[in-house]
């Protein structure tokens, strides 16, 4: 396997899984069959502005059509979000070709053996420290942090760090 941080020096897109990576993986329905909301971590959605500052797009590709899920990745301002998706490699296809990148530019996180599929045509492949194990042994990285803990954080700031972009915004905060 390729040394990390040359994998994560070559990412230009983060693309996402939700349940389980971004969440905790529970899922709160109302007796009325109704989701009224999600639980998404604020390390995450800061990762989101550090990602974007530093010129990486962020995706969400997620299996589950969720309201709550949409809501968030606008309030973030990802670039782009998509729920309700079961051929998550299809629509990884796409986004290349959208943000015209090459798939080893692209980093994808994913809990899940639904995300596999995925994972198998990008550049970085990541997962929380809770994913399953069939992903865990098939990913680059697995995170020290579990789903809804700030994983995505964590892997903006471990590419951030391999393309030389993180103290630039560390510095913000310490100047």
């Amino acid at each position: 396997m390729e040394d990390l941080a040359i994998l994560a020096r070559k990412i230009k897109v983060i693309a996402t899984d939700v349940d389980g990576v971004l969440t905790e993986g529970f899922v709160f329905i109302r007796d009325d069959y109704e989701e009224p909301f999600g639980k998404f971590n604020i390390l995450d959605g800061f990762a989101i502005g550090m990602a974007k500052d530093s010129g990486l797009k962020t995706v969400v590709i997620s299996g589950r059509k969720s309201l709550a899920t949409e809501a968030r990745c606008n309030k973030l301002g990802m670039d782009l979000a998509y729920t309700g998706v079961h051929d998550k490699q299809a629509k990884i296809r796409e986004i290349a070709d959208l943000f015209k990148v090459e798939l080893d530019e692209i980093a994808y996180i994913g809990d899940d053996l639904i995300d596999l599929p995925a994972m198998k045509i990008v550049g970085l492949r990541c997962a929380p420290s809770n994913a399953v194990q069939d992903v865990k042994t098939r990913v680059d990285y697995v995170s020290s942090f579990a789903g809804g803990s700030g994983v995505l954080r964590d892997v903006v700031e471990l590419i951030l760090k391999a393309q030389g972009k993180y103290e630039q915004i560390l510095n913000r905060y310490l100047d």
